[in-house]
């Protein structure tokens, strides 16, 4: 079986490992059908987070269930699922306070935030190999029904939930929410999908790329090119930073309506500031964390199964596996790695 490493900065290499199998009665074997790389494989890959090499990457991908062991339940050889990005359990005190990234199973050593793709990984590896466990299978997958196409859920175990996430809760509890979306990579234009379909009268697309900026449009996002120093009104009920850099993130936050909610998705290394005098007097609420997928992807699988939004139009390039190791360098916002080649086709026009 082949696995992606991260080897070095800027390098990627195939390794060949032995094909998982069930280490416990809880676990599954998932064989990948399609993975994609998102912002944090992009910044690994770059070599700019305290993340050493060599480990396997990979956190967003789609399967097929193909071994599992006897306590698994719900689940049959052959369903297709989708992986949340992080291990949980489903029965432990924080699993059951609905705070899974922290899962405290105490059968398996989970670090910190117990993410696939890591060098925390403890043995279950990444996405980007032919197959990989998922301990708790029972609780941890979720199945992708048969009238999905697969490559439609590839990002559902991360950055489709999580903009489903950033967004849409928020906007169900604001009418006529005006959103603002600032971006530099698939999530934003994910985050504009939601937004639009949960009925924001506005979304307004902070892009420097023009190719991502063109796909906003298409969505049916307003667009604005992003520089230095860029204002725009207070008047952004629910605001989503998908950009690094103290900036972007004074520009979200100066952009507030009285009692906004600003969702971070971003990673910053560095602490930034912050005009806690001017948020003291809109009330702006901050949030910045990595998303709890499993939370919601149920809800998100019912999503797509109706048709809410087609993530495919995200896409930016579709390539197989011998050509990933040189692709994923390119960093292009919505890469598919295509394992399954029996579903080979171009990103949605």
């Amino acid at each position: 079986m082949r696995s992606l490493f991260f080897e070095d900065v800027n390098r990627l290499g195939w390794r060949d490992m032995p094909m998982p199998r069930p280490q416990a009665d809880h676990e599954a074997v998932v064989q990948t059908i399609a993975a994609t790389a998102c912002v944090v494989d992009n910044m690994v890959i770059k070599g700019v987070t305290p993340m050493e090499p060599p480990f396997a990457l990979g956190h967003e991908a789609v399967g097929r269930v193909i071994d599992m062991g006897d306590a698994v339940t719900g689940l049959a050889i052959g369903d297709v699922v989708s992986i949340p990005n992080h291990r949980t359990c489903g029965s432990c005190r924080s699993c059951k306070n609905h705070d899974p990234l922290h899962c405290e199973q105490e059968d398996a050593p989970f670090p910190l935030l117990p993410a696939y793709g890591t060098p925390d990984a403890y043995g279950f590896g990444g996405m980007f190999s032919e197959a990989f466990r998922v301990p708790f299978a029972s609780h941890a997958l979720v199945k992708v029904p048969d009238t999905i196409d697969p490559l439609a859920a590839v990002a559902a175990g991360d950055t489709l939930t999580d903009a489903w996430q950033a967004t849409v809760p928020h906007i169900r509890k604001t009418p006529e929410a005006r959103v603002l979306i600032t971006s530099n990579a698939g999530y934003g234009l994910y985050a504009a999908q939601w937004a639009l379909a949960a009925g924001a009268v506005e979304v307004l697309y902070v892009d420097d790329d023009p190719t991502r900026m063109a796909v906003a449009k298409k969505i049916g996002a307003t667009t604005l090119q992003w520089e230095e120093g860029l204002e725009v009104p207070p008047v952004y009920n629910v605001i989503v930073n998908e950009r690094q850099g103290a900036e972007a993130l004074r520009f979200c936050l100066l952009a507030a309506a009285h009692g906004a909610v600003v969702e971070n998705v971003v990673i910053y290394l560095e602490d930034v500031p912050f005009p806690l005098f001017q948020m003291h007097f809109s009330g702006v609420t901050f949030r910045s964390s990595f998303c709890a997928t499993r939370l919601y992807l149920p809800e998100v699988i019912s999503e797509l199964e109706a048709g809410t939004i087609d993530p495919r139009v995200v896409e930016s390039e579709i390539f197989t596996l011998d050509d990933a190791p040189d692709r994923l360098l390119e960093q292009s916002h919505k890469p598919i790695l295509l394992f399954d080649e029996s579903l080979r086709a171009e990103p949605a026009s």
